[in-house]
């Protein structure tokens, strides 16, 4: 790994959070970095020091957990604090995923109610992970066992849903779990 792949990849990821049309898998993290424009950068050290330190899944997920808290920022002001974070999380997912399952049925009785949008506004799951109550790794793997977002996108047409979405949609390939066992959690929890 040198430092102008690990620029590829920050490109890559940083369209496919920041631009509608780019998708992260379908073009396989390619882009239209150049050699020569990567050499007049003269934050070219970010991405060197970056290189040596990471392989590339773990850049992958680095800059995926930065644009998480951020989709417009800039090398040096990520950090490899929201790294370790994501980490931890992804590695507890299962776990923090049943607690934020509990903390909406404590809230609304049922997920079912909690997933109910009432004249056209929003549902208190929307709420709770607006709140930053609720991850957004358990909106994902909700999405995953009930395709709610599909369905809100035709409900919903305010700015923050649109920007919810299309966050969720576009973080969703990057949140790897087993299926099954999100599923029965999530059915344990009905």
């Amino acid at each position: 790994m040198n430092a102008f792949d690990c620029y590829s990849i920050y490109l890559a990821i940083k369209a496919h959070f920041s631009r509608k049309g780019y998708d992260y898998f379908k073009y396989n993290g390619r882009t239209k970095a150049s050699v020569a424009n990567f050499n007049e950068r003269k934050d070219r050290y970010f991405f060197e020091k970056l290189a040596n330190k990471y392989n590339k899944q773990e850049l992958e997920s680095y800059f995926v957990s930065n644009f998480l808290s951020n989709s417009n920022l800039w090398v040096g002001e990520m950090n490899d604090k929201n790294f370790l974070d994501w980490k931890k999380k992804i590695q507890s997912i299962s776990y923090l995923y049943e607690n934020d399952l509990k903390t909406i049925v404590d809230r609304c009785g049922s997920l079912n109610n909690a997933m109910k949008c009432k004249n056209f506004s929003h549902s208190t799951v929307i709420k709770l992970y607006l709140g930053d109550h609720i991850m957004p790794e358990t909106m994902v793997l909700l999405n995953r066992v009930t395709g709610f977002i599909e369905r809100y996108d035709t409900l919903l047409s305010d700015s923050i849903w649109k920007n919810v979405s299309n966050l969720l949609q576009k973080y969703d390939p990057f949140v790897i779990v087993d299926y099954d066992k999100i599923k029965s959690i999530t059915i344990g929890n009905l």
